[in-house]
């Protein structure tokens, strides 16, 4: 059962770039066949106990979700949430009892490296038949005497992942590549070995950068920077920070002098309820979101309402534009649903991911949590199972990381 657990564990890393109806039905099954392998029987090592916090702190955050169904007007809504993050209390004992002794974070590191090249592969392959096979999409008689835009491109990638969930891995990628480099370099030289990290690299950024998503572009120089700031001789947390919001900052100008943004009218974010361009959207959103915290903000309208929330919002401003659209952002969505204990639950469980890591570990923790720190603001990471197990997997690969790290210093010690 072991074996197998561990085999489902990689199938799932696998399929992390690809379309998420099948990483669906792999991560539920890897859960299950974890459940069923009964590791949590065992009595819990009390020495792990830092290891153990983030998984805690992510279950205490789901039982509030649970307990806010006692005032959910909307049970059938509130239960569909509870069974999507099913995962955020079904991966608590993972934290406490740990994995089995088959899993390596180094094969993790190296099949997601695979598979995110493949998967850039295979994007761009699929692509160019949707850019050349014409009769296969009449969408692109428009563009049939001119070059495609690249907002073409990014529409069809849309169409098959979902663009920030497919940056977002394939940054995890990069990062599990970097990982490697050691090994990688031993195993081929150095030449061959950075010419193997280039092509891996370049594939996998490139296509995040077809994508044209700004948000994942800021993401990936937030993530560059705090690769880098692991590389140099600062202590104190502090400096990192403020490197990072000058990274970051740096990484908005740079947007902002690019050919895509510069339609981008900035005095109109005054306007919160200008509508006349599309790009505005998500900033109409927030302000209706925004505009009566009374509703919602000591206990929340319930896991699951916000949603409908919104719908009732929209038509009361005249927006029928937005209908089927959420709230574009994980913490305002977390408001809504959960009010200020759930806000906090949510921002406590996201902190403790760093903040309990141990040294090796801690760099990983960091930028998981730039990553969804940064793109939880522009959408609703968890508001697809994309983000829900890509957390699933990278909290784990974190816990395997810091068991690595132990099982040296126990060895060291042992010498």
């Amino acid at each position: 059962m072991g074996q197998l657990n561990y085999t489902l564990f990689l199938v799932v890393v696998a399929l992390l770039p690809f379309p998420q109806i099948f990483l669906r039905y792999a991560c539920v099954t890897w859960i299950c066949t974890w459940l069923l392998e009964g590791r949590f029987v065992q009595k819990p090592n009390i020495q792990d106990w830092r290891k153990m916090m983030p998984f805690i702190m992510f279950g205490i955050w789901y039982l509030w979700k649970i307990i806010s169904g006692l005032w959910a007007a909307d049970q059938a809504a509130y239960a569909w949430q509870l069974e999507r993050y099913m995962a955020f209390g079904l991966l608590v004992p993972v934290g406490i009892w740990g994995v089995n002794k088959h899993y390596d974070w180094k094969q993790i590191c190296k099949v997601l490296a695979i598979s995110c090249v493949a998967a850039a592969g295979v994007y761009a392959f699929t692509l160019y038949w949707v850019f050349n096979a014409k009769y296969f999409n009449h969408e692109i008689g428009i563009y049939a005497l001119q070059e495609l835009p690249i907002e073409f491109f990014a529409g069809k990638v849309s169409y098959m992942k979902h663009r920030l969930f497919l940056c977002s891995t394939q940054m995890m990628g990069m990062m599990a590549l970097l990982y490697l480099r050691k090994d990688l370099l031993c195993k081929y030289g150095a030449i061959k070995g950075w010419i193997i990290i280039i092509i891996g690299l370049t594939s996998m950024l490139a296509l995040i950068l077809a994508t044209g998503s700004r948000a994942s572009i800021l993401s990936g120089v937030a993530l560059l920077t705090v690769w880098l700031l692991y590389k140099l001789p600062i202590r104190r947390i502090r400096y990192k920070i403020a490197f990072v919001l000058f990274a970051c900052g740096i990484g908005l100008f740079a947007l902002s002098q690019h050919p895509r943004m510069q339609e981008f009218d900035y005095t109109d974010l005054l306007s919160i309820r200008e509508t006349a361009h599309d790009h505005n959207v998500r900033l109409n959103i927030w302000g209706i979101a925004l505009e009566s915290p009374k509703d919602y903000s000591l206990f929340g309208l319930g896991a699951g309402q916000s949603f409908e929330y919104l719908q009732h919002k929209y038509k009361e401003h005249g927006f029928k534009q937005y209908t089927l659209l959420n709230s574009h952002n994980q913490y305002i969505e977390e408001w809504i649903e959960l009010g200020i204990p759930g806000l906090f639950f949510f921002l406590l469980a996201w902190s403790s991911i760093p903040f309990f890591s141990t040294k090796r570990a801690r760099k990983t923790a960091m930028m998981l949590f730039t990553l969804y720190a940064l793109n939880m603001l522009t959408d609703c990471m968890f508001g697809r199972f994309d983000g829900i197990a890509l957390w699933c997997v990278w909290m784990v690969f974190i816990r395997l990381q810091s068991d690595a790290q132990t099982d040296e210093q126990s060895a060291g010690n042992t010498q």
